[in-house]
């Protein structure tokens, strides 16, 4: 029975230890088992509680009666999921479902929510975008499955969300990930990229606390990249410029007296950049009603650019639930201020670490004089980086409230009804203020200029629906059905003025000008809808077997009338194998559960109205004998009313382990992920004059192994876990329908196109290029390197110059030689969590890896004449035998060595990071309890502590906001490493 409630537990299993002599119990909780003579060892166990063993001895025919009561596995029992539109008990759950608890984003305190789901959550990969405060990072669950936005699904306490960055991270209560189509079916038209379930916090009945969390640190690089100082620079240029036949350009005399030159990258960095976080929560209840309320403030400096990049949060929620009788309601309300300051994170034409890593180490920072160095060796976008700050004047302001009401009747015994009714508006504001300037090659400016955007995203949903529970001779059901409407709608308005001097830029207005040429405005407006049906069956026998069915109806206004509605189905199953008889000679597992899934996922993120051709009021016309400029109108893309949705479907097969009294787990989930009639613009000649239209074109397949690993022990005051999470994924393209069969997707710079690209057989977003094999020696190589006519395949090399594979053996180096040189996405992704507690001491450490996977790296302007280098171009070729992997230098390059699109500028891009480490101490009860606290904890903590990689470049995590515009290194802004002390305070 159960020790705090007496009921019977029906299904325990009993056992005598070391032999296969067992039985179970039945609906009474009762059972019989015939034991050995002797001293025998009984092990009684049952789901979710702490197993029990008793000695006896008996002498042959002798019986006994015992009487068991199991104590609840509270770690195990609180072990419940949210899903769609409800909870489920862990142990019941058939789809895969990942959590992170509110215990670990209280520890790791990250800035951002998705910092949380990297590494903590099998088969999600999440990368930074760049190191910039308050840019986003991108998520993948389950590899990438289109080449539109393969971004997840955001629900925020039942609403969906553009995006997360408005949360406070210590409001979170759990995020659950649901990963396979069983679990995310009930989504439908959204769910096929995964769906990230958060749930705020809410307070406890009969329980009042006051916590106040707080830190304060410092941001610095974790490195600088290797470049050249002005005496190696004037080596290699004037190296180059003799390879070329070119007069020396430096004369060694401009060296005297400049030392080492000038280190941009200190010029441009922030050292000790200040980083602050507070967060003060109220909670608890009284009586019928329950509450949480929060208010927090983030302040964050980028570790570039002092005062030009940086963010600031303001955050303030109410959660509230009170129960009325049969009826409880509540509500969510949350209110966000953030103020962005930035600069370019990742840009090869004028981004800061692009100019800093090209400009010339002889130019000062500063004349004598206190002005701006202006470089004489430089050209285009690159200058001075430090003047280009400036003059920069940038900065994004937004005020966002997400919200909404509740309510709950219990109609009777089981059934429930549920409305609610959410909102998200999000009003924004860009402000952009040039001054006058002329900072050297193409960059200056004549006039001053002010622009301001102001946009608005105003989206409401309402949802109803029945759920029944009940359970029949140990038959348990549950139903589900109900449907849901949503709208969005934005706004946008732009002004811009020219002529006027602001004495502080934060204040600059768009008002009424007497200059009308000057002035320019503009905006537009659009709008999107869904209305859903959805409906869901669970069914358990015994908690032993389990079987969910799924079934989701959506209508979105992005498809025409033909096929404006798709539905998506899945079906999942479980099956508990300890609660079988033949079972109960293991005692060693303490739970095995199989699962086994099937369902189908829609995706319809293809931009508004793309069925229709638009209509666009650009264009210009010319009319009349005497020619008169008018505006006109003219179709902008061809329409296409056959499209229809995107759709993912996926297989799941899973098994969930607990060894060793629950200590030990272990899951392994296996998918297979396909999706089918990608929507892709197919393209189209240029001389039709419209964008191409959006068809059904192509397939992808994502296959996986996903692991999770865990282990708790506790042995006195000493208590430590441990918590591994790994994924392999395997992507193919496997149809696109054109003639290509293939996709092309970003390029660098002028000369470097479709660097990244989609094509049949390969994975989505592969580096497209040409193979090199090394240096040409002498010129015997140059001219042994020849094609089937013995003409040579590369007429414009010589000696030192990279060697090009000719893969299809026609003689000639082209695009038909191009092939797959890398992958921007890893094999291999791992989480490795470390806990430990000692009395009033703690300590957590957090690794992460990623495996199997290169970075082209582009961020040196190989366009333009005299750009600085990276280090590594002192191991360059200077005569036979010096090199075989770095090329000659020269300026004019006729053999392109390094312009192409080559494995020579690609680098694995694997690394292990030591993403967070922590220790703390709480102060002892009997030291703070005497000042009316109830907990004090103090800790110091690092983030990005430590990186291990080759990748020679600012930051080995390379993402992109696009799947075919990924793991490009055009100067990325890199992830701070971040000190910080703190305290958690309790009242």
């Amino acid at each position: 029975s159960d020790a705090s409630s007496g009921e019977t537990l029906p299904g325990a299993s009993i056992v005598v230890e070391g032999t296969t002599i067992g039985t179970m119990t039945d609906v009474d909780g009762e059972f019989l088992l015939e034991v050995p003579a002797g001293e025998v060892r009984l092990l009684v166990r049952f789901v979710g509680y702490l197993s029990q063993t008793r000695e006896l001895s008996l002498s042959a025919g002798q019986r006994q009666e015992l009487n068991f009561a199991l104590s609840p596995d509270i770690a195990m029992l609180e072990e419940f999921v949210v899903v769609g539109y409800g909870m489920q008990r862990k142990s019941v759950v058939t789809g895969a479902i990942a959590r992170v608890e509110s215990s670990e984003i209280e520890k790791s305190a990250p800035l951002r929510v998705e910092q949380v789901l990297q590494g903590r959550t099998a088969g999600v990969m999440v990368t930074s975008n760049s190191g910039q405060p308050g840019d986003g990072l991108t998520v993948r669950i389950r590899g990438t499955g289109t080449i539109n936005n393969a971004n997840p699904l955001y629900v925020v306490d039942g609403m969906p969300v553009g995006g997360i960055d408005y949360l406070n991270p210590s409001d979170i209560q759990s995020i659950e990930v649901l990963k396979d189509a069983s679990a995310t079916a009930i989504y439908g038209s959204r769910g096929a990229n995964g769906v990230v379930l958060i749930t705020t916090k809410m307070g406890k009945s009969d329980a009042f606390s006051v916590t106040y969390d707080a830190y304060t640190g410092v941001q610095n690089a974790w490195r600088k990249v290797s470049l050249l100082d002005a005496p190696e620079y004037v080596l290699i240029w004037n190296e180059a410029y003799a390879n070329d036949l070119r007069s020396r350009p430096f004369n060694p005399e401009l060296l005297s007296g400049l030392g080492a030159g000038t280190d941009w990258q200190d010029a441009i960095f922030y050292e000790n950049a200040p980083v602050q976080d507070h967060n003060l929560a109220l909670s608890g209840g009284t009586g019928r009603t329950v509450f949480h309320t929060s208010l927090s403030y983030l302040q964050q400096d980028g570790i570039v650019a002092e005062g030009k990049s940086n963010y600031e949060r303001y955050t303030f929620r109410l959660n509230t639930r009170t129960e009325y009788g049969r009826l409880t309601f509540g509500n969510q309300l949350a209110y966000t201020n953030k103020t962005t300051k930035g600069i370019g994170t990742n840009e090869i034409f004028g981004g800061v670490l692009t100019r800093a890593q090209n400009m010339d180490p002889i130019t000062p920072v500063h004349n004598p004089d206190g002005s701006f160095g202006i470089s004489p060796y430089m050209s285009q976008e690159v200058v001075n980086p430090v003047a280009f700050l400036d003059i920069l004047n940038s900065m994004w302001r937004e005020n966002k409230l997400v919200g909404g009401i509740w309510g709950e009747l219990r109609l009777m015994d089981g059934l429930r009804l549920r409305s609610s009714f959410s909102t998200d508006l999000a009003i924004g504001m860009n402000d952009y203020y040039a001054p006058i300037y002329n900072l050297g090659g193409n960059v200056s400016n004549s006039v001053t200029q002010a622009t301001k955007n102001f946009n608005q995203w105003f989206t409401w949903q309402t949802e109803h629906y029945l759920s029944y529970e009940t359970t029949v001779n140990q038959h348990s059901f549950t139903a589900l059905a109900g449907f849901s409407a949503l709208e969005t709608r934005f706004e946008g308005l732009f002004g811009s003025r020219q002529g006027w001097k602001f004495p502080d830029w934060n204040f600059t207005v768009i008002d009424g000008a007497t200059d009308v040429e000057s002035d320019q405005t503009g905006g537009g407006a659009w709008e999107h809808a869904l209305v859903s049906y959805f409906g869901r069956i669970n069914y358990n026998f015994q908690e032993k077997y389990m079987l969910e069915a799924v079934l989701r109806m959506d209508g979105s206004s992005n498809f025409g009338p033909a096929n404006r509605y798709g539905f998506f189905p899945s079906v999942s199953a479980g099956w508990v194998l300890t609660r079988e008889d033949f079972m109960q000679n293991l005692p060693v597992v303490s739970f095995w559960k199989l699962r086994a899934g099937w369902g189908q996922n829609g995706n319809e993120s293809i931009g508004l109205y793309q069925y229709s051709s638009n209509i666009s009021s650009i264009t210009t016309y010319i009319f009349g004998q005497t020619p008169s400029i008018v505006d006109g109108r003219a179709p902008l893309n061809i329409s296409n009313t056959d499209i229809r949705w995107e759709t993912s479907e996926q297989l799941n097969f899973a098994t969930d382990f607990t060894f060793l009294e629950n200590r030990l787990s272990l899951t392994l989930d296996y998918y297979i992920k396909t999706t089918k009639d990608w929507l892709v613009q197919a393209p189209i000649p240029s001389y039709v004059g419209l964008n191409p239209a959006f068809v059904n074109g192509g397939d992808v397949k994502n296959t996986g192994l996903e692991i999770e690993l865990g282990f708790r022990q506790r042995s006195g005051d000493f208590r430590y876990g441990l918590n591994l999470a790994g994924a392999f994924n395997k992507n193919e393209v496997t149809r696109i329908d054109n003639a290509e069969g293939i996709i092309y997707g970003a390029g660098a710079g002028t000369a470097m196109a479709n660097i990244n690209v989609a094509q049949v057989g390969m994975p989505i977003g592969y580096f497209w290029g040409f193979k090199t094999d090394g240096i040409f020696q002498n010129w015997s190589e140059v001219n042994a390197h020849a094609g089937p006519n013995g003409q040579p395949i590369q007429p414009n090399a010589q000696p030192g110059d990279i060697r090009f594979l000719d893969l299809n053996g026609d003689g000639i180096i082209n695009d038909n030689d191009r092939t797959m040189i890398g992958n921007p996405y890893p094999d291999f992704t791992m989480g490795l969590n470390y806990n430990m507690e000692y009395r009033s001491f703690d300590f957590s450490m957090f690794w992460y890896t990623a495996i199997g996977h290169q970075i082209f790296k582009v961020t040196r302007r190989y366009d333009l004449p005299n750009m600085n280098w990276q280090a590594d171009v002192l191991n360059r070729w200077t005569g036979e035998g010096t090199s075989n992997t770095h090329p000659r230098v020269t300026l004019d390059d006729p053999n392109m060595n390094y312009s192409r699109v080559s494995d020579f500028l690609l680098e694995s891009g694997d690394f292990l990071r030591l993403k967070d480490i922590q220790i703390g101490y709480t102060l002892p009860a009997s030291l703070t309890n005497r000042a009316g606290i109830e907990s004090l904890r103090i800790y110091a903590a690092a983030q990005n502590l430590l990186t291990f990689t080759s990748y020679s470049g600012h930051d080995p995590e390379v993402g992109g906001w696009s799947p075919i515009n990924y793991g490009i290194d055009r100067g990325i802004y890199p992830q701070p490493r971040t000190l910080r002390l703190g305290i958690n305070l309790s009242l």
